[in-house]
């Protein structure tokens, strides 16, 4: 992993960009009072609505619970924020090259959440179809058990980036507030995770989005 800048004030809540295995991968951070709103407004359409439907069938994760959120995303606090951030990636992509300069628009294709129990995972993966970009807000961080001999074998619950051919990886552990963004092709994984409370819920909110109904110069077609 290759440090490229740490984002100043622009915005405070913007954290770290980082080249990882030669992608640009960028996480920042959401103040809480954003992260306890959504985990309120999905709570809430879980108790009593019938909104949500399951997404887990376009996914690679071995994961019970998989809700597809975008019927709220948008009126939650959370959201001019967090596309705000994406907005910043892209714009960090066009630094280096790999995007073209704007404006972009921003189309977000998808949103769901990730309530990953004990036991549950997600193995390497990318997403849609590896076209356009993706982001991950982690909501819900429980305490993992850390029961390893050697301390590097511990990489229970992280996201895990994984090099091109896959050699190499670089495992993050995530924090509520860390919000992700990445290229939609760039594998990663999460290994799973043993609590003391076996009801125990890892969150996160994934994305898919594209700009401009393009990606990295490739029209997408409509069908």
């Amino acid at each position: 992993m290759e440090r490229t800048q740490n984002m100043t004030k622009k915005d405070e809540t913007l954290a770290q960009k980082v080249l990882v295995f030669g992608r640009i991968v960028c996480k920042y951070k959401v103040p809480q009072e954003f992260v306890d709103d959504i985990n309120q407004k999905y709570e809430d359409a879980l108790e009593n609505t019938n909104l949500l439907t399951s997404h887990g069938k376009n996914l690679a994760g071995r994961l019970d619970s998989e809700l597809n959120i975008l019927p709220i995303i948008q009126t939650s606090r959370i959201f001019k924020f967090i596309t705000q951030c994406m907005s910043d990636y892209i714009n960090t992509c066009v630094e280096h090259g790999t995007v073209s300069p704007g404006p972009h628009n921003l189309d977000i294709l998808s949103c769901w959440m990730n309530d990953m129990k004990p036991g549950e995972y997600n193995p390497v993966h990318t997403h849609n179809e590896n076209l356009g970009y993706s982001a991950n807000l982690y909501l819900k961080i429980p305490e993992f058990i850390n029961d390893v001999t050697e301390p590097h074998k511990f990489k229970d619950g992280r996201i895990t980036f994984i090099g091109p051919d896959a050699r190499g990886c670089e495992s993050y552990m995530p924090e509520p507030g860390d919000f992700y963004v990445f290229q939609a092709d760039h594998m990663h994984c999460v290994y799973p995770f043993k609590t003391k409370d076996p009801n125990a819920i890892r969150r996160s909110m994934p994305i898919n989005f594209i700009i401009n109904n393009s990606v990295r110069g490739e029209e997408i077609k409509n069908v």
